[in-house]
């Protein structure tokens, strides 16, 4: 059974964790539905802490073991959470859920460290 994750930062085409979801089924691109908070300090956070702006997504449908792979890289749950998350895509409008890694804590504890990225897309 296949599992649809939002991707927002070193697993987005061209970056360096990419190459984990070569044999996944990309759906399309999109933004969050809610407004959230994208950090960045060499890779990126994303917090439901704040409200700055939609984060920019790649949507993936993966299987079971590249979802293994995916958590174990993001460190879920203890380290990043995956959660359900609804999805605005850009081709056509329509929403979907698909899971995405927050990572509340560290944001939290290294704030003052980190960088904004007020647009929510990481590039």
């Amino acid at each position: 059974m296949n599992t649809l994750v939002a991707v927002y930062g070193t697993l987005k085409k061209s970056h360096g964790n990419s190459h984990l979801l070569k044999d996944s089924l990309f759906i399309g691109k999109g933004k969050t539905e809610k407004n959230f908070a994208l950090y960045r300090s060499g890779i990126p956070f994303v917090t439901k802490t704040e409200e700055v702006s939609p984060i920019v997504v790649e949507v993936y449908s993966v299987d079971e073991s590249t979802l293994e792979n995916l958590d174990a890289l993001e460190g879920h749950p203890n380290w990043y959470v995956r959660e359900q998350t609804p999805i605005i895509m850009d081709e056509d409008g329509h929403k979907l859920n698909a899971y995405l890694y927050f990572n509340d804590e560290e944001v939290i504890s290294r704030k003052e460290f980190l960088d904004l990225v007020e647009t929510g897309n990481y590039v």
